[in-house]
């Protein structure tokens, strides 16, 4: 009986064991090519959004009134530049050039009255918002302090500054410390990296390594075109005797009209994957050579002894395994093994049961933490949600918001051809406010703004803030007739009650209808920043387009 019992446990375990390996193999590869793919996707999601908010930052901060209307040669242009270079500790370098390319205003005053003409960042800013690709600043380097000398590689922002008339008046640029990448990059990175042997690299366009910076010459990252016909195994050569598991995502553009063609690859040594396949076979090997010598010795010792009781235990055994509760092992055994094979089954077959019903209630525990949680996290999703879109300043919808809701109601015109109006509406004088009385003043008189157009619409109406001193006001159901009224009995309540220390605040608003030649929401708003033109033209503090006499108006 022992050496049946061996050679059918070599004839049935080695190749289960030789199947089990190669199918193991297979499934932590692809499994770990999985990780790596969704481990690049997110470094480049975040390089992306980085690279985002600062071309943002730089776009909005061109089109504030400061930037658009006042003097070029206004020191304020030097405080609002070192502010923002505050606000990101990447910044090393941020000026505004004038439309012939000297530097007017810039931080610490480095560059200012030289050049920016031939300028990439300059050449491109002029005609729209540009983020320009990795490059060195060896005069800039020179100028920036020692810590930061050695460092001499960047990448630009810039955007131009328009004046009302749309022209071009300055070009707002930045030099961001192209380290930002790699401390991005290690907030994504696994806490064991280092010790699977992972890396991260940052390729253009042309397939050149930029990150890291001290990427070896001879180290050759895959091209894309390589990547895409990736073998069954998922290894590529990088140049070396070496290949590695590779994976690759493309960073989304900052700005589409000008592509950087970027890429986030991740790699991991093939010795490393195979270590860990390697480990777990030896172990299984090792386990499954001890378990059968120790096999067959017991069989050899206890074979006469165990075969013939065995039909009794499988007996019960098959009464457990049907589920029965109450299995009593009352056979009566001679021998010592027996009796406590018994004895273990029985309470074996107790232990199972019990941890049976344990199971049962710490899954409806379970269940119920989860639904707690899956509670709790929507409702922290529906408050960041309207955190994004609400106006910090004056707590009405901001622009996102605003743009939403305008996009709704054409669409509902468009189902149901239920009009609607549309009010834009600026403060009167604010720059004078701001620059009399402080910008702390100004946002008081934008949050008095807001609540007074909040308080003074119906439910279903809709008050947002689409920028600077600018207010956009949404009436359902509403004709361009009644419209008027509304927005005169809003301009009446604006100037009604007094501010201190500025007194009395007045607003000009400009009112449209939808129409039904309107392709697009924004074709309505459109004509009503006109007719604002118009009341701004006009005098300010009134309502375009002008109503008619009338003898009586329905109230609201």
């Amino acid at each position: 009986m022992a050496l049946l019992f061996g050679f059918l446990s070599l004839l049935v375990g080695l190749p289960t064991y030789l199947y089990g390996s190669a199918v193991h193999r297979e499934q932590l590869l692809h499994d770990r090519h999985a990780a790596l793919n969704a481990q690049a996707s997110s470094a480049a999601t975040v390089i992306a959004e980085n690279m985002i908010e600062r071309r943002r930052e730089i776009e909005l901060l061109a089109q504030t009134p400061l930037y658009r209307h006042a003097p070029l040669d206004s020191p304020e242009f030097q405080a609002s530049l070192e502010r923002l270079q505050r606000s990101y500790p990447y910044y090393s370098w941020i000026g505004i050039a004038a439309p012939d390319g000297q530097v007017l205003a810039a931080t610490s005053g480095h560059l200012v009255g030289q050049s920016a003409a031939q300028r990439p960042w300059f050449k491109h800013g002029q005609q729209g918002v540009y983020v320009g690709d990795v490059h060195e600043a060896v005069l800039l380097a020179k100028l920036l302090p020692s810590q930061d000398a050695q460092t001499l590689r960047f990448i630009d922002f810039a955007a131009p500054v328009l004046d009302k008339e749309g022209r071009v008046r300055a070009v707002l640029a930045s030099h961001a410390h192209w380290r930002w990448a790699g401390d991005t990059l290690r907030l994504v990175q696994p806490a064991n990296a280092s010790q699977q042997g992972m890396e991260i690299f940052i390729v253009n366009a042309r397939n050149e390594i930029i990150y890291p910076e001290n990427a070896p010459a001879s180290l050759k990252a895959p091209t894309p075109a390589q990547l895409s016909q990736a073998s069954k195994t998922l290894f590529h050569d990088w140049g070396g005797s070496e290949r590695y598991l590779t994976a690759s995502a493309v960073i989304r553009e900052p700005v589409p009209s000008v592509p950087l063609g970027w890429r986030v690859i991740l790699r991991q040594p093939e010795a490393t994957i195979h270590a860990n396949v390697q480990s777990l076979q030896r172990v299984i090997l090792i386990g499954s050579g001890v378990s059968a010598v120790i096999m067959l010795l017991l069989v050899w010792v206890g074979a006469d002894r165990v075969s013939r009781p065995l039909a009794t235990l499988t007996h019960i055994a098959h009464r457990v395994e049907r589920g029965e509760a109450d299995v009593v092992f009352d056979a009566q055994f001679k021998t010592v093994e027996l009796q406590r094979l018994s004895s273990a089954l029985q309470s074996m077959s107790s232990t199972l049961l019990n941890q049976k019903k344990a199971l049962a209630d710490i899954n409806l525990d379970l269940e119920a933490q989860v639904a707690a949680r899956t509670a709790d996290l929507l409702r922290a999703n529906n408050e960041l949600d309207q955190l994004a879109r609400t106006d910090a300043l004056t707590g009405v919808p901001n622009r996102l918001k605003t743009s939403e809701r305008l996009a709704e109601e054409f669409a509902r015109f468009q189902r149901g051809h239920e009009p609607y109006a549309v009010l834009m509406v600026d403060v009167d004088f604010f720059k004078k406010v701001n620059d009399t009385y402080g910008h702390a003043t100004g946002d008081e008189v934008l949050r008095h703004v807001a609540n007074v157009l909040s308080g003074a619409v119906r439910e279903i109406d809709f008050v947002g803030r689409t920028g600077g001193e600018e207010f956009m006001v949404i009436l359902p159901l509403t004709k361009l007739e009644d419209a008027l009224t509304v927005a005169d009995k809003l301009r009446q309540a604006v100037a009604t009650p007094p501010i201190e220390p500025v007194g009395s605040v007045s607003i000009s608003i400009g009112v449209q209808e939808v129409s039904e030649g309107d392709a697009t929401p924004e074709e309505a708003v459109a004509r009503a920043d006109q007719q604002l033109y118009r009341a701004k033209q006009g005098g300010r503090n009134r309502v375009e387009p002008a109503r008619m006499p009338q003898a009586s108006s329905e109230d609201r």
